[in-house]
């Protein structure tokens, strides 16, 4: 642990500054929108102590688990993870709480599921609510919004089919956790930056041209 420590602080595949790649654009969405959003979940034992399994435990999962806010380009890369986070924690008010990590200009949009809804600048679904039926345009809509974030989801299955977290739930101390959780994302951005190198984008891009106004 104490050398994974190390690695740890020093360690920097994950590039805030990626998400403005000229190629950095899709058919889609071809101005503006630099990032894709999401929450991954990590899961953990349930602590025996209410002080720590109120943090992990949400009637969302069926497990309790850590939650951590990913974000990706286009193409693939990504550009911003943050720490653990409980798993009570709302995307939205995850993503708004660590703004300060991942500033964007004012003029930037983002790319999110329902949970991001109510954050400015992001494209989201629309939502059946209510019983309501979808009309075919926000159908329509729908199918494009989760053409390029289907992209996210590839990302964080990814990042979890590494061993430590297949099978049994992690058991340990959380700072250990965020240690192996840190290192696997920077290690699958380093992949990613690699095979980008070697064979290419994963996805293909579309541009080049300067994001902004």
């Amino acid at each position: 642990m104490p050398l994974a420590r190390n690695w740890n602080q020093g360690i920097s595949h994950i590039r805030w500054n990626d998400r403005l790649d000229p190629m950095n654009h899709h058919p889609f969405f071809p101005y503006d929108t630099t990032v894709i959003w999401d929450t991954t979940c990590f899961r953990v034992q349930k602590s025996r102590d209410w002080t720590f399994a109120r943090n992990t435990v949400n009637g969302h999962y069926d497990f309790p688990c850590y939650l951590v806010l990913i974000g990706i380009t286009f193409l693939g890369q990504i550009v911003y993870a943050s720490g653990l986070m409980r798993s009570v924690a709302y995307d939205a008010h995850i993503f708004e709480d660590t703004a300060y990590l991942h500033p964007q200009f004012d003029w930037e949009m983002n790319i999110g599921d329902g949970h991001f809804a109510t954050c400015p600048r992001f494209f989201t679904p629309e939502q059946a609510t209510g019983g309501r039926t979808l009309s075919s345009a926000e159908a329509t809509w729908n199918e494009w919004i989760q053409l390029p974030r289907s992209r996210i989801e590839h990302l964080n299955s990814v990042t979890k089919s590494h061993a430590m977290f297949r099978g049994e739930p992690f058991r340990g101390w959380v700072r250990n956790l965020k240690v192996f959780v840190n290192v696997s994302l920077h290690a699958a951005a380093a992949q990613q930056r690699m095979n980008q190198k070697n064979r290419g984008d994963r996805y293909a891009g579309f541009g080049p041209w300067r994001h902004g106004p």
